[in-house]
């Protein structure tokens, strides 16, 4: 004779466990494992429950009894069977409590009307307990021992997958954590770099106004001309920094293609940079057609990073070298300096953002945005950048340009 429904049950809450209860939840199998369960053993009720000495949290129910259980409600430990596998780190079998000698005074199958009921402890893969797989039913039913096995290994199933679940969660929150990390840095950078445009224009402007007086001598002129410079080398690194917000965004560096001649652009690149250090000495190779379709302002940040690099990285008393050479279907740039070679080790993160090409320490720093400002302006052009670095010959950067951008 079946008996009546069982009282619902008193559902309390636990938020604490609720990561437990959503990473069961994501086990894909998990379903199928309490539909197992219930054809096995002929229980309407099968649950993996998040068992404490606190509480008991369902994370996964299969229900055909109408119990109320859901993914989450929490019940009081101690009125559960689940109680005593916690305790006895056991699995337990009970085929009609209300009789069985050990639990007919047991609370649960007064408040819930539980009479038959296997289960079996759950662990992680670590050997960490977890809580209980269990199936109930609200019907004496004829249970065997045998039944307990097939609990046993489908448990270790859940266990299992319970261990992958925790590995990626943690998996997850790392590069969770990191990319937010990434991101919070590069707006960072792009407002911080924003507003420094404005004081910055009001310095050069004021210093420009300055050293158009007649009345100046030579000392402040000079003292303009390193407030300048400053304010120069300040610009630069602004737009170098605005640039690489705007590619680790994920946008792609804006262009503005138009006819351009190189060795004309070149030419008054390297007369602006031969102005801020009129005591290095620059000297400008042309061959060839170098007429083609860039964006101007583009390649003069990438020919001024090139300079500044050469100039940082060479000898003060050394030339320096700019070549733009015509081919059929492109124009390469190259600009070349003498020096401590570029250690082989550094080469293949070059032009990776804040890396720099040497690993001695130095007076003269930098971001590290030079060189991958200058690959990325190369890529937006349809081009690519290679780098030659021997001792005997010294370092040289080539750009290679199509014509038609």
């Amino acid at each position: 004779m079946t008996s009546a429904p069982p009282p619902p049950p008193q559902i309390l809450s636990d938020v604490s466990i609720g990561p437990d209860v959503a990473a069961v939840g994501r086990i894909e199998a998990i379903k199928s494992v309490l539909r197992v369960l219930t054809q096995t053993t002929g229980l309407r009720l099968a649950v993996v429950a998040r068992v404490t000495a606190e509480a008991w949290t369902c994370c996964a129910v299969l229900d055909e009894m109408n119990f109320g259980l859901k993914a989450g409600d929490t019940l009081e430990i101690t009125t559960t069977f689940c109680n005593t596998v916690r305790s006895t780190l056991a699995p337990l079998l009970v085929t009609h409590a209300s009789q069985d000698p050990r639990f007919r005074d047991h609370p649960a199958p007064r408040m819930y009307g539980v009479e038959s009921y296997i289960a079996v402890p759950l662990y992680r893969k670590d050997g960490t307990y977890f809580g209980v797989m269990c199936a109930l039913d609200a019907n004496p039913a004829a249970l065997s021992e045998d039944k307990l096995e097939i609990f046993r290994h489908l448990g270790d199933l859940v266990g299992h997958q319970l261990e992958q679940e925790d590995a990626l969660n943690e998996r997850d929150a790392r590069l969770l954590g990191a990319h937010e990390a990434s991101l919070l840095r590069e707006q960072l950078i792009g407002i911080v770099s924003h507003d420094l445009r404005n004081p910055l224009n009001a310095i050069s402007l004021a210093a420009a106004t300055m050293m158009r007086l007649e009345e100046l001598d030579e000392r402040s002129r000079r003292g303009l001309r390193r407030i300048l410079d400053a304010s120069d080398r300040a610009h630069r690194l602004i737009r170098d920094l605005l640039d690489f917000t705007h590619v680790r965004t994920g946008m792609p560096l804006p262009i503005n293609p138009q006819a351009a001649d190189l060795h004309q652009l070149i030419r008054q690149v390297v007369d602006e940079v031969q102005l801020t250090a009129p005591e290095r000495e620059l000297d400008v190779v042309h061959a060839g057609d170098a007429r083609g379709t860039w964006d101007p302002d583009r390649i003069a940040q990438v020919l001024t990073n090139l300079l500044a690099n050469a100039m940082q990285y060479s000898p003060s008393d050394s030339p320096i070298r700019v070549e733009a050479r015509g081919e059929a279907q492109k124009v390469v740039l190259s600009v070349s300096n003498v020096g401590e070679p570029i250690p082989v080790g550094l080469l293949p993160t070059l032009f990776k953002p804040m890396t720099r090409g040497t690993t001695t320490v130095t007076e003269r720093r930098s971001v590290g945005l030079g060189l991958f400002i200058v690959e990325q302006v190369a890529r937006a052009h349809g081009g690519q950048v290679e780098v030659v670095s021997t001792a005997e010959a010294g370092t040289t950067f080539r750009v290679h340009l199509p014509r038609d951008a």
